[in-house]
């Protein structure tokens, strides 16, 4: 089974954003697709979203499994599967906005940041794509940067005022899209495997 997980952040829901628009376009590519419901957004609770993710992804993930994060999502997922028993080998993780540290202008987060325990040498995928915003105001673009060389990949700066929400505009994202199909497009001949 080819499955899709999209991960929502701090404040968002499944409705929020391009989630759904990006769901709808995977569905169509033959990928079941789920945008996880974190509970209770404005408060997170590390537990609470652990267990919500454990409840979608435990036992889905394969060679096939795309999932695709957002901001406070991205943390999320690493710390999950940093704890899984045995990481799974999965297809492409796609980090947008992503970071792995406390953030100066969300204090209110640092709880929650510090009781993760993410372990990325752990972090088990084909492909890890991460993409972030030249001028973003919620996650700073250095951070991303941090995040993207501990995984051993390079950012994606899109020149972009903002964190990739609806109200910067961001109700479809056309470029995640291209970056996603392009690595389902990829021969594992192309990739050394």
């Amino acid at each position: 089974m080819k499955n899709m997980f999209i991960i929502h952040g701090y404040q968002a829901h499944t409705d929020n954003h391009w989630f759904q628009w990006l769901a709808a376009k995977m569905s169509a590519s033959d990928y079941d697709v789920e945008v996880i419901y974190l509970p209770d957004s404005n408060h997170p609770d590390i537990d609470q979203w652990y267990k919500a993710l454990h409840n979608s992804m435990a036992y889905k993930l394969n060679s096939e499994t795309l999932i695709v994060a957002h901001s406070l999502g991205v943390v999320s997922v690493l710390n999950y599967l940093s704890q899984l028993p045995q990481c799974p080998h999965i297809k492409g993780l796609f980090l947008v906005s992503g970071f792995n540290e406390t953030l100066e202008n969300l204090p209110e987060l640092d709880y929650y940041i510090n009781q993760t325990n993410v372990q990325l040498d752990r972090i088990n995928a084909q492909h890890i794509i991460t993409i972030g915003s030249d001028y973003d105001p919620v996650v700073d673009i250095r951070a991303t940067d941090r995040l993207s060389k501990a995984l051993g990949t390079q950012t994606i700066h899109i020149p972009h005022q903002g964190h990739f929400l609806a109200s910067d505009g961001y109700v479809t994202f056309e470029y995640l899209r291209e970056q996603i199909t392009t690595v389902l497009n990829q021969k594992n001949s192309e990739i050394g495997i």
